[in-house]
């Protein structure tokens, strides 16, 4: 009794430690692609209902319905926040650490949770591999704790021998293969292990009785149908362009590195002043005992031993496999080899006494502590505090702040829909545009051609069309990109340029104004202004005609304000055009301030400040314009969350800074002024907050 509580007592503080990394900073990062696609699986966005989602249990193509299904039943009760879609990946990893930890004990030869198989628990706690993956709503942080468990329940099966452990095992596997596919390699490598330790027999008909055979058959099995699915899940990563095309050996020696430290030894080198060489070595030295300790035991005769080295080599074999025939890398496929390679780096722990266990594992754990400062390595960290995740969140959010009702919005390419759908009402209450994308650039389309002039033309008569349907009376068009993406199904047509036909369209505008936009993680926005309506030729012109001269040189012609929706809301954006012109050469780049005030000889209570279009191009730099040509100046004033519903003063004014002081031009205007030369441009009536 006493040590079943002892028992206890150390398996719950590891996963009180392992759970607590885990949910550290869980949704500081922003949600990226896969995680939006699962969001879009599990929420029904994709059309999948809980019919659907159970018959894919069966499905060949799926990848992970078991994990859809949990998930879909977990955010029922939790919502679906960046916290709870993650927190169920957290919560298996955490229990992985608890179930290696027992896996590892099996290896003891007295039972119970003795220091080898804390050590290898605490190795899973802190592994920066292990936790990335848990703070990611996908699947393979439930597929560790699911080989996790398989390796545990055939150890212990092993070791007992009865029936009713053996049917526990048999159940955990059939189990792994409705978590993910990737299970089979795993499988694979623990009936080749039982193939291995299997009793033998005499006789032909002997051998045949025994479990050797149909534990041969099942890995025999199980490696070709595992190859041929991550053979072809690999080749549809390298048709989408997005990997490294790398060999067998190499493969091999980066999966361990991304165990060891979850970086590529490039990233590593040089952190804290260290070579990369000295952050792997421990690693090296550990992996290289712990294998040869196994090699002699497996010698020896100790089955457990060899089941370890099967459940962790054949995987890795069979990965490198696929690499002969579509060399593209992925770390996570390597997810299930992962536990036994905890197993491993804590053997030779079991060879010693006590004392220098306990001596040997705490020096062991000061060690990996010390390189699990890669998760606050600046710019690559995962607790770093750095974004090393797609940019989504604050993408959206930038978008947000400067839209305007009548503005085209284009989320490109057509499949990341799911991360605009699932911020843009997060991050303002505001009913932001509805985008539009474009589906017609199939993957990998090119029309079969090579040559640039036909390609071009290949591409106006396809993709020009539809955008110019779409932008057709159109003022303004923001782009949502993310480029790596976008050149999955809209590639680049030369080496030398970064983006495909429709962002190079951004990136080069022909008769447009550019109109500024922001670049994050994987993700960009670009802006571009019509001069005239799109496909009309007609100038823009306000809703509410208004003139007034600022000094003698700019004249605002109106204003239009229209709100996202019916009303104005706290916590949203007032989007607002200005339409000026020239009347004389200006001789500075000015700046135009629009300030929203109750009482407006008090600091304003929300503020935009910048030049028109935002600096970018001619047409915002205010030296450039010639006199009586129109400019439109597209603007969203953000509007603090907690400004109280009320009838509120919109003032503009005109500034530019010489010799380091601030000069605002001033005003002629049958408009009423306020002091310090503001022009008051509006009232607008403000609404409460309503999500």
């Amino acid at each position: 009794m006493r040590l079943v509580q002892l028992n206890l007592i150390r398996l719950g503080g590891l996963a009180l430690i392992a759970l607590t990394l885990r949910l550290f900073r869980l949704d500081a990062q922003s949600l990226w692609l896969d995680e939006g696609s699962t969001w879009a699986e599990v929420t029904g966005r994709s059309g999948k209902g809980w019919l659907t989602l159970t018959s894919e249990l069966f499905s060949p193509d799926a990848g992970y319905p078991l994990y859809h299904l949990l998930l879909r039943g977990w955010i029922l009760v939790a919502g679906d926040s960046e916290w709870a879609l993650r927190f169920p990946s957290a919560l298996a990893g955490a229990l992985a650490c608890v179930v290696i930890a027992m896996a590892a004990a099996e290896l003891q030869p007295q039972p119970g949770i003795g220091p080898a198989a804390l050590v290898a628990g605490m190795l899973a706690a802190i592994a920066p591999y292990a936790i990335w993956h848990a703070q990611d709503a996908k699947a393979y942080s439930l597929l560790l704790l699911a080989m996790a468990s398989l390796c545990w329940l055939t150890l212990r099966a092993m070791r007992i021998g009865s029936m009713r452990s053996w049917l526990a095992a048999a159940a955990v596997g059939l189990v792994c293969l409705f978590v993910h596919r990737l299970a089979l390699l795993g499988i694979a490598g623990i009936a080749l292990g039982l193939a291995l330790t299997a009793p033998a027999a005499t006789g032909r008909i002997g051998w045949l009785l025994t479990m050797r055979w149909p534990a041969i058959l099942v890995a025999l099995a199980s490696g070709a149908i595992g190859i041929l699915g991550i053979l072809a899940a690999a080749r549809a990563e390298g048709a989408a362009g997005s990997h490294t095309a790398i060999g067998p050996l190499t493969g091999v020696a980066l999966t361990l590195a991304r165990f060891a430290l979850d970086r590529w030894p490039g990233d590593i080198d040089g952190f804290l002043g260290l070579p990369a060489l000295i952050w792997f070595l421990p690693f090296a030295v550990m992996a290289a005992t712990s294998v040869v300790l196994l090699l002699r035991d497996a010698h020896d005769g100790n089955q457990a031993a060899l089941l370890v080295l099967c459940v962790f080599f054949p995987p890795l074999l069979l990965l490198a496999a696929v690499l002969l025939f579509a060399p593209i890398y992925e770390p996570r496929y390597a997810m299930v080899a992962f536990a036994p390679w905890i197993i491993v780096l804590s053997r030779p722990l079991h060879r010693f006494g006590s004392r220098i266990r306990y001596a040997t594992g705490s020096l062991l754990l000061l060690i990996l502590l010390a390189c699990t400062t890669t998760l606050v390595q600046p710019g690559k960290g995962l607790f770093s505090g750095d974004p090393v995740k797609e940019q989504w969140r604050e993408a959206v959010a930038a978008l947000a702040q400067r839209v305007v009702p009548d503005d085209l919005v284009i989320v490109h390419p057509y499949y990341v829909m799911p991360l605009y759908d699932y911020y843009a009402p997060r991050v303002t209450p505001d009913p932001l545009p509805q985008p539009i994308s474009f589906p017609i650039f199939a993957e990998g389309d090119r029309g079969g051609l090579e040559d640039d002039a036909a390609l071009r033309d290949f591409i106006r008569k396809r993709y020009d069309p539809f955008y110019r349907e779409q932008a057709q009376d159109r003022r303004r068009v923001l782009l949502l990109i993310a480029p790596d993406h976008a050149a999955t199904i809209d590639p680049p047509p030369t080496a030398a340029d970064r983006y495909g036909w429709l962002g190079l369209r951004f990136a080069y505008p022909q008769r447009t104004w550019p109109c500024g936009g922001a670049t994050f993680v994987g993700v960009e926005i670009m802006c571009q202004s019509y001069p005239e309506v799109f496909g009309s030729g007609v100038i823009p012109q306000p809703a509410t005609p208004l003139i007034a001269n600022f000094g003698s040189e700019l004249q605002l012609r109106g204003i239009s304000i229209t709100p996202h929706g019916t009303t104005l809301r706290a916590g949203g954006t007032l989007p607002i055009t200005l339409y000026w012109q020239a009347t004389a050469p200006p001789g500075h780049d000015y700046r135009m301030f629009l300030h929203l005030c109750r009482e407006c000889d008090t600091p304003p209570l929300a503020n935009n400040d910048s030049p028109p279009l935002f600096g970018y191009g001619d047409a915002g730099r205010t030296t450039t314009w010639r006199i009586a040509d129109p400019v439109h100046d597209e603007r969203a004033l953000l509007l603090p969350a907690d400004l109280a519903p009320g009838t509120y003063s919109l003032l503009l004014g005109v500034y530019t800074v010489e010799d380091g002081e601030l000069r605002r031009l001033p005003i002629t205007s049958t408009t009423p002024s306020m002091p310090d030369n503001r022009l008051v441009i509006a009232q607008v009536e403000i609404g409460s907050i309503s999500r």
